[in-house]
């Protein structure tokens, strides 16, 4: 190609002008990278008419060159440089990409660089080739200097040289096909930067919610959609009202304020969803600038779980608190119940002998029967006091609680009244529980009269049996229990009511109408038979409480017979007494005594035992407080039937301190009268000595 000038100075500029504004737009509009570059080369193949243009991409990882555009070579040109390494003597284009400078080849014919490509030159008739570096305005290379990213070339039919002005177009050429390729590289990784994020916040499992400046839903991620069940369409724009119940213009305001100041924000509320159901929340915002715009992204947890196991440690904490509590006041009440039960026991023994010796007037008589009427009103005070404290002395045995509920439903009639009635509903082939039958009763007819204390206006009592398998619980462990409910028509309770229920002296009832004691006393018995209280209540809506025991499942348990025991005559057996409260055990000597038995006394259950070994002769019968201060009665009757495998014991007190008795050990509950006292020895000695 003979040199020669660009023609028409003044249309070249109009030309190279035009086709600049088309190459910069369809940059700044994100056109294709190969457009572009076609644009690009078609600006140079139009200044110098007849020549052909290309430009070839640096693979940087790879070291080579990929074809990136120039349609009016031939296809078999594509695939020629495509893959060619940068080099000193690769061709044109691989020795500028190589220098990083313009390599002007005048001939391929005769030009070294083109040895390898020789042949395809000519078949094509490329002559000339006029190879540039085009170079990167972000990247360095090592020595800090702007790298190669690709070549552009110029091809000519016949051997030529450029001009200056021809290398200006090129070297120009070149730069805006840099600018054109790191534009589309900055784009293709803002693009798979922001794949890469989209990819995170659609799989993080918590909501994200993008506002606008006035909080309204610019995007929303998959996990936002899903927890509140609407469209991602559905959501974009609405206001967080539409989804947060809670939220109010002054809330927003304050939200919107905050996010002003740059304040990030985390706070707790609820979400609905489109069907209707709200669940908790924990929100964290905080707010960002886009495009000059301050806009807000929200991070919504679903705290369901979590609030959950808040709940279940406040309530295990409040269940802790509660039985602190109650273990406190149980044991004050227990120690003065006890004391008081010794009390009892002398006053009510002394008036009993007064009683039956006869000697007091009418008039005094009349006292005693009051001082006796007294005396038992507080030993029904005192066992109230010692079932809430656990303290009770109890004979637990197997029971049908079926049948419990059937005796004990059999005296409720009257204590109901007639506006209220009873209905059973109790499940067939119960397990049997172990408990103490007296106080089984006590539970029954606590909770009934509660029931019907809350229907005063009159009302339906239903009593329920059932078996119950607890898999989880929060008080007792898996297994077979037997539930026990009993449910009024009442005016039902308030959460707060619900709290107190079963704590000591707590009563909503009139002054003068209720120790508080009921409902206490029921959750000592059932927590001392290894079961629990269970209430469920609301305001005009009746209340349950539910008694859950454990069932004996074992094949070889069985309910062991049991009868009233026969009147007894007088005795002149060998008694030894163990009582360290000075009035019980001066009452029981005297009336033993005066029934004729022999009796030896001991303060304790250590000078019981000295009292025992001093003793010349057998010892019939043992007569022991469970409780004492140095050696308990359980103690010293083990020690002295060491000695005497047959002796025969009776055990009385008002409480056990959480010592059970055997089962079937004779038992003498405190206070106690003289005739019982009688009764109970006499059924004692009767029976079968020990080992015999």
């Amino acid at each position: 190609m003979p040199s020669q000038e660009p023609a028409d100075p003044t249309r070249a500029a109009v030309s190279i002008a035009r086709r600049l504004s088309q190459i910069l737009e369809a940059v700044a509009t994100g056109r294709p990278l190969d457009a572009v570059l076609e644009l690009t080369v078609e600006l140079v193949e139009a200044q110098m008419p007849g020549s052909l243009g290309s430009v070839l991409l640096l693979d940087a990882r790879a070291g080579r060159l990929r074809f990136g555009a120039g349609r009016q070579l031939a296809s078999a040109y594509a695939a020629l440089p495509d893959g060619v390494p940068m080099g000193p003597r690769h061709g044109s284009c691989g020795t500028a990409a190589f220098t990083g400078a313009p390599v002007i080849v005048a001939d391929t014919a005769t030009d070294p660089l083109w040895a390898d490509f020789r042949d395809f030159a000519a078949e094509n008739r490329l002559r000339a080739a006029w190879s540039f570096p085009i170079f990167g305005s972000a990247r360095r290379d090592s020595g800090g200097r702007p790298a190669v990213i690709g070549t552009m070339a110029l091809y000519h039919r016949e051997p030529a040289c450029p001009e200056p002005a021809w290398l200006a177009i090129l070297a120009d050429a070149a730069h805006l096909a840099g600018v054109a390729i790191e534009r589309a590289a900055a784009l293709r990784t803002l693009e798979d930067r922001e794949a890469r994020y989209r990819t995170i916040v659609e799989n993080v499992q918590d909501a994200v919610f993008v506002h606008d400046e006035g909080c309204a839903i610019l995007d929303v991620n998959r996990r936002a959609c899903e927890s509140l069940g609407y469209t991602r369409d559905e959501l974009l724009g609405v206001p967080p009202f539409v989804y947060d119940p809670d939220l109010t213009s002054d809330g927003l305001a304050t939200i919107i304020s905050a996010l002003e100041r740059t304040e990030t924000l985390t706070f707790e509320t609820r979400h609905r969803r489109k069907d209707g159901t709200a669940f908790p929340v924990e929100i964290r915002i905080s707010g960002f600038f886009e495009g000059g715009r301050r806009l807000a992204v929200a991070v919504a947890r679903d705290i369901t779980a979590r609030k959950r196991e808040e709940e279940a440690r406040q309530r295990t904490e409040e269940q802790a608190r509660v039985s602190q509590k109650m273990e406190a006041i149980g044991r004050l009440a227990g120690g003065i119940a006890h004391d008081f039960n010794n009390l009892l026991t002398v006053i009510s023994g002394h008036c009993e002998l007064l009683l039956a010796s006869g000697a007091a007037g009418a008039a005094s008589q009349s006292d005693l029967l009051a001082i006796r009427d007294a005396g038992e009103s507080a030993a029904r005070l005192t066992g109230q006091l010692l079932s809430f404290s656990r303290q009770a002395v109890i004979e637990p045995r197997l029971l049908d609680v079926n049948d419990v509920v059937r005796a004990t439903t059999l005296m409720l009639g009257r204590l109901l009244g007639e506006t209220v009635s009873l209905r059973l509903t109790l499940a067939p082939l119960l397990h049997d529980v172990r408990a103490d039958a007296g106080q089984l009763e006590q539970v029954i007819v606590n909770l009934t009269l509660n029931g019907r204390d809350a229907m005063p206006e009159g009302g339906t009592l239903t009593i329920t049996t059932e078996a119950v398998e607890l898999i989880t619980h929060d008080v007792l462990a898996p297994g077979s229990y037997v539930a026990l409910r009993v449910t009024d028509t009442g005016v039902g309770m308030t959460e707060a009511v619900k709290a107190r229920v079963f704590e000591p002296f707590f009563t909503t009832k009139d002054m003068g109408r209720g120790t508080g004691l009921g409902l206490a006393t029921v959750f000592g018995i059932v927590a001392q038979a290894g079961g629990t209280v269970q209430v469920d209540s609301a305001p005009q809506a009746g209340s349950t409480f539910t008694v859950l025991l454990p069932a004996v499942t074992s094949v070889g348990a069985a309910r062991p017979a049991g009868g009233a025991a026969a009147a007894v005559p007088r005795g002149h057996e060998t008694i030894l007494i163990a009582e360290d409260e000075d009035g019980v055990r001066r009452l029981a000597e005297r009336v033993l005594t005066g029934l004729g038995y022999r009796v030896i006394t001991g303060r304790s259950g250590l000078d019981a035992a000295a009292a025992a070994e001093a003793h010349d002769g057998p010892i019939d019968a043992l007569l022991t407080d469970v409780v004492m201060p140095d050696l308990g009665g359980r103690a010293l009757a083990d020690r002295l039937r060491a000695r005497q495998p047959s002796l025969r014991v009776l055990f009385m007190s008002g409480y056990t301190d959480d010592t059970r008795l055997p089962d079937g050990a004779p038992f003498l509950p405190k206070p106690f009268t003289a005739s019982a006292l009688a009764s109970a020895l006499r059924a004692v000695l009767d029976a079968p000595a020990p080992g015999v």
